[in-house]
């Protein structure tokens, strides 16, 4: 199966330009969840960020088979289509209503009629269970309906792959079970691979088939949930503690 990601020794840069020490590596295929934990400022957010090509970092990323480095503007334009990245808050325009953020990208890159894609977005906010209303603006909105308006926005462009930054953060336990489950079928329905940084630890134990250790001293890759709780790692061990 053709992986979707392929990242080989992988830095981020910081603010300041510095690359972090430890590099990641890493492959992701379709229909997998793949999450990024750690220890609060150990760089997930960066990695991730990295990982999606949002920001530019030392090593190799392909994308969807294409070098990410040597694409020029019209190339990464249309690869932007088909990863989709979700930032922690899930930002959106705050003058237009829930449907017209939904429907902005598909309009902008004129991928049907409005009353088409209008269509469209309502079926995914269904396929989402958004319970919210779709006609006021993103103020008057919980942090779960913009997350789900934010998720809606993204699958609008039919991406292969997603990255959510911290995509629990806010919402409370009955919602991170709808969004845990909304992940799952991402991945397992439609195929995407799913990247998530979280500190949500059940959602890691019952969905990730890979997971990325990411702390002050390295980043280690753990094929399941249970040789990552047992790996013989102090820092791991004081992490997995710390959140019990």
């Amino acid at each position: 199966m053709t992986a979707l990601l392929y990242a080989e020794a992988l830095r981020p840069r910081r603010e300041d330009g510095s690359e972090f020490a430890h590099a990641l590596s890493l492959e992701a295929e379709p229909g997998r969840i793949i999450c990024l934990v750690g220890p609060n400022g150990s760089g997930k957010t960066a990695y991730l960020r990295a990982l999606a090509g949002v920001d530019p970092a030392a090593g190799t990323l392909r994308l969807l088979g294409s070098e990410v480095a040597t694409l020029d503007t019209p190339a990464w334009r249309q690869l932007r289509c088909r990863v989709a990245f979700v930032s922690e808050g899930a930002p959106l325009l705050s003058v237009v209503d829930g449907i017209t953020n939904v429907t902005l990208p598909a309009l902008y890159h004129r991928l049907g009629t409005r009353d088409a894609i209008r269509a469209q977005a309502m079926e995914l906010l269904d396929f989402l269970g958004y319970p919210g209303s779709r006609e006021v603006l993103p103020a008057h909105l919980n942090q779960h309906q913009r997350l789900l308006l934010a998720i809606a926005r993204c699958l609008m462009l039919s991406p292969e792959l997603i990255f959510l930054d911290e995509p629990f953060h806010m919402t409370d336990e009955e919602c991170r079970k709808r969004e845990s489950d909304i992940y799952r079928k991402l991945a397992h329905d439609r195929g995407l691979a799913v990247l998530v940084s979280t500190h949500n630890l059940g959602f890691v134990k019952r969905h990730a088939q890979d997971i990325l250790f990411i702390h002050p001293q390295g980043v280690q890759h753990f094929a399941s949930w249970d040789t990552f709780t047992n790996a013989p790692l102090p820092v791991l061990q004081q992490f997995l503690h710390a959140a019990a």
